[in-house]
């Protein structure tokens, strides 16, 4: 019974990466950007300037992968990378106007059909989505077994002894 389900899980995450994949392809298709890409630039719009290392964080991206990141966005005149004090290893990443020009035409890095029945959901049921997804995480992240799990939406607390969850755990 255990394995199954794990074995379904595991198929319902690959259904998403394939899905994701395939959106990226067509925004790498359509406008000449990657999903990757397109989150860092909508996030350097939204922070910058910001530090590498920032971004790193945001995007849940490592290092090496968002400086080319950023590599690929500045020969595209999209960023740019500023000195922000006498110390030359202190960059930040900036975007440029035609980084902003191109942000106002772009796609979103989520497809429409998603964001569209996401708007649809009442507010309990997106709550719960996104306490799956950090239970999801929390479980797939190498993190310490000793730490608390997320804690359920309150609705999740409050329901029926039938529906509730008992602290937190599943």
């Amino acid at each position: 019974m255990e394995n199954k389900t794990s074995m379904q899980i595991m198929m319902r995450l690959r259904q998403i990466i394939q899905e994701m994949s395939r959106h990226s392809k067509q925004l790498q298709e359509k406008y000449k950007i990657t999903l990757p890409q397109l989150i860092c630039l909508n996030e350097i719009a939204d922070h910058g300037p910001i530090a590498i290392g920032a971004l790193t964080q945001i995007v849940f991206i490592n290092n090496s992968t968002v400086t080319g990141i950023i590599d690929r966005l500045e020969r595209r005149n999209l960023v740019h990378r500023v000195r922000i004090s006498k110390d030359r290893r202190q960059v930040h990443v900036e975007i440029t106007q035609a980084g902003r020009n191109f942000l106002e035409n772009a796609p979103t890095p989520i497809h429409h059909r998603f964001m569209e029945k996401l708007e649809k959901m009442n507010s309990q049921d997106v709550s719960l989505l996104m306490w799956g997804l950090e239970l999801l995480v929390d479980m797939l992240a190498q993190t310490d077994p000793a730490s608390p799990s997320p804690t359920p939406p309150l609705h999740l607390i409050e329901a029926d002894d039938d529906m509730s969850v008992p602290n937190g755990n599943i």
